[in-house]
């Protein structure tokens, strides 16, 4: 199963984002820090990282990704999605994203973790998808 999308601009790769199920990322699995808060029977989803290049920062391209982060895991059939921001994380790593972002798009803090609760029937997204795109050129691909 792919572990990402790919943001472009025409044919430039310009962000990356990594998200999918929990189960996926080993190293997660065994956290002390950021433990599984699900149960085993619920299709949870982690996004873990952004890359945007340079010359696109500041332009809602990260938001973008999450946005489309959100429907893949959903397409997927994830029930819950969760990320863990660098500024509520207790991480130093500036590559988790920032916790605005999350709580823009419906995301709930509890401890370490922003989660939110998503199925197919989750206009949130949807109406927050129309109101905030990036531009017509730029496009997301699941790698």
């Amino acid at each position: 199963m792919p572990i990402g999308l790919l943001v472009c601009k025409d044919t430039e790769p310009i962000g990356w984002c990594s998200v999918a199920p929990r189960e996926s990322y080993a190293r997660l699995e065994r956290s002390r820090t950021m433990p599984r808060v699900t149960s085993s029977e619920t299709p949870t989803w982690t996004v873990l990282c952004f890359f945007v290049a340079r010359p696109y920062r500041q332009q809602h391209i990260a938001k973008a990704m999450l946005e489309g982060a959100v429907a893949y895991a959903r397409e997927h059939g994830a029930e819950v999605i969760e990320g863990y921001p660098f500024d509520t994380a207790g991480i130093t790593s500036t590559h988790r994203g920032h916790s605005r972002m999350f709580k823009a798009l419906g995301f709930q803090l509890e401890g370490k973790r922003w989660y939110r609760h998503i199925g197919r029937n989750d206009g949130a997204v949807q109406s927050r998808r129309r109101a905030a795109r990036p531009s017509p050129a730029v496009s997301t691909r699941i790698l």
